[in-house]
């Protein structure tokens, strides 16, 4: 028996319909976790680089970490990763929710899921088991109406048509999402419709009364160090972030736009069209919105609101300054199925390509209706002008060619996410390293520069443009949230003032392990080297760690950092050197024996 975990992960093969039910060794454990740590080790293992993304031999993880379940907060999410459709390259996505806790409750740690079903089919995981259903009849059903009981993670319409910014949704109209890189169509080449969970069952805690008194304790200190969160989501910041230039504006060429940043920010929605908050399973910040809209062009909007990256990707990016328009996309998405970050800058780029002639019919700058048109058409698949955007920035400027390769802003084939590198440096040589492409969440560089540092790693309040710190600043970070993705806690923790001394206790709480600080972050350190040596095996090196034209060589002349652009090549090679990697950007040997992974 292993305490904080079941010791079972079940492997399902939609083609044959067999399921079988794997136990993993407590060493592997230890490693890797769970959530992503655990689903890189099965998936490196048992795929390569002959894996079609949409093929049947693509594996689809779904795991949780030895938090779910418990009283720690904030613990109630899962990760899901397999080959992105979207990049080629390494993809996973996090999500909250509630299933997670449900999933550890049916008796179950993960699932490993391979294989094609003939005709539509869901799976139901109760008492340790799981069970192939027939969905046939849900084929066709957005994610807020379809309704199998018990917690579950579902696509939409845009997972079934296999568009590569599909998402995995769960909760219903609380519209929680595993947005990025692409699985939900993975889910959709599977014909697997959804994953419905339900039980009681607890894994052995090894001291659970000590665990209680512990986040007990920690709760007060949570709370009060978020309450401008749990008042204002994930929006609340967005005003101040266009100050200090972090806010992408008009397809990354605007560097202000104080105006319509106040009426799409948190405090703005609290005003207008807030209705209550949203709360995952186990956490007390409850940032998630809950909003409606009863009148004029949008009404009907009802359920969950939009969250930061969502009001600056069809707000700002789109210079869309209609907070309830903005809730309209964001109800659209949800339902469809589709990632806001990279829709809402796929929208964008249209808006581009339409003001610079390259292509007729596109919606327009500020135009909240002509991109909800837009978005009706991508999932749709409706127009040729849908078909096109419905393949993402990469692929339509590839097929527009000339000046749109220009303004297509991405990294890996991954539209970037609402922070401007050109703010902080750390998110420079965090978007370009990034295994699934671009992410803020990867690493969180900029938060030392926020003066959010995590004191045991001990960078201090370092400037947010110095070229000279940020590579290793940036390394550390990257492994520090390794370890977050695999424990499955929620990163909003750090504003909390949470910090790994308590990740740790709670971690020894849990399992009984003696664990260290030193020794957790060698775990993501271990991880960050294992999702390396996955995309190396791809044929990715430091020629795909890069950054768009425009973030490199474009100033914005206006706003919190008007001229400061990132020097990509000394933050590389910083980065490097402090991995122990060589110049092309390939763990050495040496490294992978310290990690155990020669």
């Amino acid at each position: 028996m292993t305490f904080g975990y079941h010791d079972r992960i079940a492997r399902v093969d939609l083609t044959t319909g067999q399921v079988t039910y794997l136990a993993l060794e407590e060493r592997v454990l230890r490693q890797y976790l769970g959530g992503t740590g655990l689903a890189l080790r099965l998936l490196y293992d048992e795929t390569g680089a002959e894996v079609d993304p949409l093929g049947p031999g693509n594996l689809l993880a779904f795991m949780v970490g030895p938090f779910a379940g418990t009283r720690v907060p904030t613990s109630d999410r899962f990760a899901v990763a397999g080959r992105s459709p979207l990049t080629g390259a390494w993809g996973e996505s996090d999500c909250g929710g509630r299933w997670a806790g449900a999933l550890k409750g049916a008796g179950l740690d993960g699932l490993l899921i391979g294989g094609a079903a003939s005709s539509p089919v869901y799976l139901e995981v109760e008492d340790g088991q799981v069970q192939l259903r027939d969905a046939s009849a849900y084929w066709g059903v957005d994610t807020y109406d379809l309704d199998l009981g018990g917690e579950m993670v579902c696509i939409g319409i845009a997972g079934e048509r296999l568009l590569p910014h599909a998402a995995i949704m769960t909760g219903r109209s609380a519209g929680r999402a595993a947005g990025r890189t692409g699985l939900g169509a993975v889910m959709g080449s599977k014909k697997l419709k959804a994953i419905v969970a339900r039980g009681r069952a607890r894994a052995p805690l090894y001291d659970a009364d000590g665990l209680a008194a512990s986040v007990r304790e920690a709760m007060p200190k949570i709370r009060e160090n978020t309450k401008r969160m749990h008042d204002y989501g994930t929006g609340g910041g967005l005003e101040t972030f266009e100050r200090v230039g972090n806010l992408p504006i008009q397809n990354w060429r605007k560097g202000s736009w104080p105006e319509g940043a106040a009426k799409i920010s948190g405090p703005h929605m609290a005003e207008t069209i807030l209705t209550g908050n949203y709360a995952c399973g186990g956490c007390p910040i409850a940032c998630g919105r809950e909003v409606e809209v009863t009148s004029g062009p949008f009404a009907g909007v009802k359920g969950a609101g939009p969250e930061y990256e969502t009001l600056g990707s069809f707000g700002s990016m789109c210079l869309i300054d209609d907070i309830e328009a903005i809730a309209k996309l964001n109800e659209l998405c949800n339902r469809y199925g589709l990632d806001t970050i990279s829709v809402g800058c796929t929208v964008a780029f249209a808006m581009e390509a339409q003001e610079k002639g390259l292509i007729e019919g596109g919606p327009t700058w500020g135009d909240g209706e002509s991109a909800v048109r837009l978005v009706h058409e991508i999932a749709q698949g409706s127009t040729a002008l849908g078909r096109l955007m419905s393949q993402g920035v990469r692929r339509a400027a590839e097929a527009l060619g000339g000046r749109a390769l220009e303004f297509a802003i991405h990294v890996k084939g991954m539209e970037l996410p609402m922070h401007d590198p050109r703010a902080y440096s750390g998110m420079a040589v965090g978007y370009a390293t990034s295994a699934r492409g671009a992410c803020h969440l990867q690493s969180l560089a900029s938060f030392p520069s926020r003066g959010v540092g995590m004191p045991e790693l001990g960078f201090g309040d370092p400037e947010r443009t110095d070229d000279a710190v940020h590579g290793v600043i940036n390394a550390r970070y990257q492994d520090m949230m390794c370890l977050y993705d695999s424990l499955k806690l929620c990163k909003f923790t750090q504003f909390a003032k949470v910090n790994l001394t308590d990740i740790a206790n709670w971690l020894q709480r849990v399992t009984g392990w003696d664990v260290t600080v030193d020794e957790l972050m060698q775990t993501g350190e271990r991880i960050s080297n294992l999702k390396r040596l996955y995309n190396a095996r791809l044929g990715l090196s430091r020629k795909d760690d890069t950054l768009p034209p425009r973030i490199l060589t474009h100033r914005r002349g206006e706003g919190g950092t008007p001229d400061h652009l990132p020097h990509l090549g000394r933050l590389l090679a910083d980065y490097y050197a402090f991995r122990g990697w060589d110049e092309e950007g390939i763990p050495a040997p040496a490294k992978l024996r310290e990690l155990g992974l020669a």
